[in-house]
């Protein structure tokens, strides 16, 4: 089994705690909680389409030190000791590795959580099974009432999700497009499915208040999951751009002994970007700009947050910053994180993750001919010309849509020292071909297949979790861009002059 503090730091022992609860006296209830894994090991979830998310950890917790905690159980048998000296211990557990599902255990308890066959979590308490109707409620109330085997407020919240429902009409006059309608949903589907959910999950919990089976403790916690659940699927409909400052008065460093705490602090940046202006905005209308992270992170580090939401805020931009930006603004925005709070574990972090020139001969290439070799090599051929690299997909529509304006910057720069590479990630090699074919990309001598796409360490530096992305290596072969402009976006042309002219 497996643990790693969620989302920065280690902890390496297994006996841990929660401080919430009531103030009710149990002197004879054992002051820890048991969970007891059954095969409970759930798949990655993929869509019809093909398209799948990377993985996320299987179970979280707090540690008596407050520190979250992610574990992996082992496949077949595990077993948790939550040491718990108040009411009840909270714990997140991953439906298919895409959705959290948070559970409040009573103190004293045993539990055994097993799956469905969805790969769903279920809830057993070994001593007090009337306790299963509590903790299986949100088992019972996504019955009927999802999408793609998610919950309605999950595809709500997911971007290509709602990219799908919004472009569907433009698909089905694509070629390529049917693949993606298998994902297809319309919208105001998916918000009546979640509409029926919310009543019923409210019906449920002011039943069982009534009944008692719910103290106002474990009632208002159960209201707590439903508020996450509106945040999440109001995420593209909600139009107010300073919605998070209503969020705020709910972030307190109390919170941190709950999993759910994390995920609320997530969402609130969600709802804080929305009035960051995006930068490297494309001109062909097919999106893809992302917000302007240095002026997130000026403006979080101005706020009267306490400290350690603080830090999880700074630090969550950060994680942003060394993914999308250049190693000049990543060295000046880490030592402005510091600054602010005194965390240098994570300053040692950053700066050791992304050295990232060590580890570029690790991702395996492979091009149309079957002729293989490696980014360093490429590196060393094209040393004293800048390379472009374009991260991208047969499966991916907004990597296909940036194709047509790919062309033409290729044929802006012909003849000056600007290398394109293009490298299919996470793709199937016969869908490949078809698809260099249809982009005009099967007769360029710098287009590849990686065949390490799952186990390359440099895409793991670069954290490439999503395309289409682009990276920029400067003359020397050193990687200047972490998350270049888009073929077209009006920064494209003039970030390679920069470097052209360097």
């Amino acid at each position: 089994m497996k643990t790693k503090a969620f989302p920065y730091i280690f902890v390496p022992f297994l006996l841990y705690s929660c401080n919430d609860g009531s103030h009710v006296k149990e002197t004879t209830v054992d002051p820890h909680v048991v969970v007891c894994f059954d095969a409970y090991n759930p798949q990655a979830w993929s869509r019809p389409s093909g398209a799948f998310r990377e993985d996320i950890p299987k179970v979280l917790f707090v540690g008596r030190d407050g520190i979250g905690v992610s574990y992996y159980p082992n496949v077949m048998r595990d077993t948790l000791r939550l040491d718990c000296p108040n009411s009840f211990v909270e714990l997140a557990l991953s439906y298919r590795n895409h959705e959290y599902i948070y559970y409040p255990l009573r103190k004293g308890d045993t539990i055994t959580v097993t799956m469905d066959s969805l790969d769903y979590p279920l809830i057993a308490s070994k001593h007090h099974p009337q306790r299963d109707r509590i903790y299986n409620i949100p088992y019972r109330m996504r019955q009927k009432r999802t999408h793609l085997n998610l919950e309605a407020s999950t595809c709500l919240g997911d971007d290509i999700l709602i990219h799908i429902a919004h472009s569907a009409d433009y698909l089905r006059t694509q070629e390529w497009g049917g693949r993606f309608l298998l994902d297809y949903c319309p919208m105001d589907s998916l918000i009546l499915r979640f509409d029926d959910y919310q009543k019923a999950y409210m019906d449920t919990i002011r039943l069982y208040k009534q009944r008692e089976w719910l103290s106002d403790e474990l009632y208002e916690r159960y209201h707590y999951y439903l508020r996450l659940k509106q945040l999440l699927s109001e995420r593209i409909l909600n139009k107010d751009s300073i919605y998070y400052e209503r969020m705020e008065g709910e972030m307190t460093d109390d919170k941190f002994r709950y999993p759910s705490y994390y995920e609320y602090l997530d969402e609130y940046m969600w709802y804080f970007l929305k009035h960051i202006p995006l930068i490297r905005e494309n001109t062909s209308g097919g999106g893809g700009s992302y917000s302007d992270w240095l002026q997130a992170f000026d403006e979080v580090s101005k706020r009267s947050f306490q400290p350690r939401t603080k830090q999880f805020l700074l630090a969550r931009c950060i994680d942003e910053i060394a993914q999308k930006f250049s190693a000049e603004e990543i060295d000046a925005y880490l030592k402005k994180y510091v600054a602010v709070t005194h965390d240098s574990l994570r300053f040692r972090k950053i700066v050791e993750q992304y050295n990232l020139s060590a580890d570029v001969n690790q991702l395996l290439l492979e091009d149309m001919q079957g002729n293989t070799t490696h980014l360093q090599q490429l590196l060393d051929q094209y040393k004293g010309k800048v390379l472009y690299i374009d991260f991208w997909a047969s499966w991916c529509v907004p990597c296909r849509s940036e194709m047509p304006p790919a062309a033409e910057l290729r044929k802006q720069f012909d003849g000056q020292d600007v290398v394109f590479v293009y490298l299919a990630w996470k793709d199937h090699e016969e869908e490949w071909q078809k698809a260099s074919r249809r982009e005009g990309l099967s007769k360029l001598s710098t287009n590849y297949f990686i065949q390490n796409s799952t186990n390359s360490k440099f895409l793991d530096q670069i954290g490439l979790h999503y395309i289409p992305r682009y990276l920029v290596f400067d003359r020397s072969g050193k990687l200047v861009e972490m998350n270049a402009p888009r073929p077209s976006s009006m920064q494209a042309a003039p970030t390679l002059n920069k470097y052209l002219n360097r």
